[in-house]
């Protein structure tokens, strides 16, 4: 083995660039150093890593601890990434060439106002479970960016689950060990507490809205049961009179700068749709008085075929949809609702009716039947007693 000048041995890592003496200023050592090069995986550029030891064998046995560390998975080397430069970077990267823009938006929201102002500093290699739990409590108690109130645990999951998604990439691309999010507890959810209107409340409102511009996709929203973004996206193309349907493709939504189309919610949310007889000849009425407007408004007047354009001949917005309602149903003096709640309203009816799951499921464009029968649970727990009711009328002992 090779000795340095002063006859000491001289230990050598793989791959190291030896070891160095640290001296005082007599003269005396009083330490080794010594070097391993690596490569970043968040920059792919050659580095050198460091270790210090009281001993040349000490230093020597760090460096390759290190080094078998790294091939084992359990040590990531060097980067000085932090978990805000990643996020930036993941968002880039990875979100907003494959998720719709409304999703972009949200995750870009989620990142700027809650995940970089807490852990944006720390080394990505360097955040732990603990930190992370610490956020999340925190965000619970007062996360409110308004007012510093607290913040309902659907939002704290939406962004423990922003988070999670970001370190699964950066996992993949071998910028961390592990993602610590999967050793954190989240807020469980509770589930949103609906109380639809029955028929005859259901009744009261049409007849309150009837003079509304919006009536008819009020109407169309009771025989339906479309998602608010749906039913504004809904343009004349899908709606085909001659088979009584109704195509849901795509949905409009909210974007910074205005709206946008988005494809629909999952591949499921795709349907065509029996329409109820009344909603055909309301919509039979309203195409015929839409052309009227058109032929009498001065400009451009619905550019974009919509089924649903204010007067002006624009897309319905979300706000102005929600105030009408909001106003019909102070006028109709009913329960406050969601205008949400009328699609558990239509989907509640049926199930009452004695419509089976399936076909309830397909009709509100559920990913899964499950995600009906648990959402209903409470309606088809009634019916089953109904049906038990049904059970002991027919029994002759």
């Amino acid at each position: 083995m090779a000795k340095d000048k002063d006859g000491a041995k001289k230990y050598r890592a793989h791959g190291d660039g030896g070891l160095t003496p640290r001296k005082d200023k007599e003269g005396n050592i009083i330490s080794w150093q010594g070097f391993c090069y690596y490569i970043d995986q968040a920059t792919g550029e050659k580095k050198r890593h460091y270790e210090t030891g009281k001993g040349q064998k000490e230093t020597a046995k760090k460096i390759r601890d290190w080094q078998d560390g790294v091939k084992d998975g359990k040590i990531i080397p060097g980067s000085v990434l932090t978990v805000g430069e990643w996020l930036d970077q993941w968002l880039e990267a990875y979100v907003k060439t494959n998720t719709r823009q409304i999703t972009h938006t949200g995750y870009q929201g989620i990142v700027k106002s809650h995940l970089k102002p807490e852990l944006g500093g720390i080394r990505l290699t360097e955040l732990q479970p603990a930190r992370v739990q610490k956020m999340l409590n925190d965000k619970r108690e007062h996360g409110r960016i308004k007012d510093g109130g607290p913040l309902g645990a659907r939002q704290v999951i939406y962004i423990y689950t922003i988070l999670h998604k970001a370190l699964d990439q950066a996992l993949k691309n071998g910028l961390v060990g592990r993602n610590v999010c999967e050793a954190v507890t989240k807020p469980k959810m509770h589930r949103h507490e609906f109380k639809p209107w029955t028929i005859e409340e259901t009744n009261t409102f049409l007849k309150a809205a009837r003079e509304s511009r919006l009536f008819p996709l009020y109407l169309t929203v009771w025989g339906t049961g479309l998602r608010r973004s749906e039913i504004l996206g809904l343009q004349w193309q899908d709606v085909d009179f001659k088979n009584g349907t109704l195509f849901v493709r795509r949905s409009l939504v909210p974007v910074k700068g205005g709206l946008a189309f988005n494809e629909t919610k999952t591949s499921g949310s795709r349907r065509i749709i029996p329409l109820p007889a009344a909603v055909i000849k309301e919509l039979k009425a309203w195409d015929v008085k839409q052309k009227a407007e058109k032929l009498a408004f001065p400009g451009e007047y619905n550019p974009l075929n919509m089924v649903f354009c204010n007067e002006f001949g624009r897309p319905t917005r979300p706000e102005a949809l929600d105030r009408d309602f909001k106003m019909r149903i102070q006028t109709a003096g009913l329960p406050v609702i969601r205008f949400h709640d009328l699609r558990h309203g239509h989907a509640t009816m049926l199930l009452e009716m004695g419509e089976d799951l399936k076909t309830i499921s397909e009709r509100l464009g559920h990913s899964t039947i499950t995600i009906t029968a648990d959402t209903y649970t409470h309606v088809r727990e009634k019916t089953q007693r109904e049906a038990s009711f049904k059970l002991d009328r027919s029994l002759e002992i």
